[in-house]
């Protein structure tokens, strides 16, 4: 609903429903067991907010968000030492904030803000540890710049940082270069600049620095 020419409200409302997968009712590994009688996920999600339209240089938005699930799949186990067995977590609750900005600083250069904060809570598990389900990013904020450069080089940079529940924070920086004056046109991406070590599941640890050096064909354009 829009409440003026510069300023509108949203809201949504969304139901979600996953069976279990051949994983996780049967494969069977020295990690890992599933469970034959698994009960599927129910979910519930719930969003509401407000989008701010400040003409062709500026905008943003910032949003309220829920989901209530029910018999979430995940895989717990007493000790350490134990295997991770699948089982139905009966209640989990994620309430979270979202805010972004974006800003035209001049024809050719855009910028992103972006800030996430999440916290989630559920029935206790007594003495079970969990694998997946509490393994969710509590803060996450994101700052990125695109635009053309001379030469004709199109240009982008990210960088992205992130604190999960329970772990030290980390950021990632990407950068992009790529050229599009002619049919030929080559590119470069640059992943993790930096190296950062990083685990978005606790023991498997995610690329480090990852270089991508290619070449892109223009066969032709469309004409509007």
């Amino acid at each position: 609903m829009w409440l003026n020419p510069h300023l509108k409200l949203r809201a949504a409302v969304s139901r979600a429903f996953r069976l279990p997968s051949f994983t996780d009712l049967y494969y069977h590994d020295p990690a890992n067991r599933g469970t034959p009688d698994l009960r599927p996920e129910q979910a519930w999600s719930y969003e509401a907010g407000v989008d701010w339209h400040g003409g062709a240089k500026m905008r943003g938005s910032l949003a309220w968000f829920q989901r209530r699930e029910r018999d979430v799949i995940d895989y717990v186990r007493y000790s350490p030492d134990d295997i991770w067995r699948a089982a139905n977590v009966q209640r989990l609750r994620l309430t979270g904030i979202e805010a972004s900005v974006e800003v035209r600083a001049a024809r050719a250069h855009v910028l992103d803000f972006g800030y996430t904060a999440l916290h989630g809570m559920r029935d206790a598990l007594g003495a079970l540890m969990s694998r997946y389900v509490f393994n969710y990013p509590e803060h996450a904020g994101v700052a990125s710049w695109r635009g053309t450069l001379p030469g004709g080089l199109i240009a982008s940079t990210r960088l992205g940082a992130s604190q999960r529940r329970g772990r030290d924070p980390y950021a990632v920086w990407d950068l992009t270069l790529a050229c599009d004056r002619s049919r030929l046109r080559p590119f470069l991406q640059v992943s993790n600049m930096t190296g950062t070590y990083r685990e978005e599941i606790a023991g498997v640890p995610l690329p480090g620095r990852t270089t991508v050096l290619g070449l892109e064909l223009l066969v032709s354009k469309i004409r509007k």
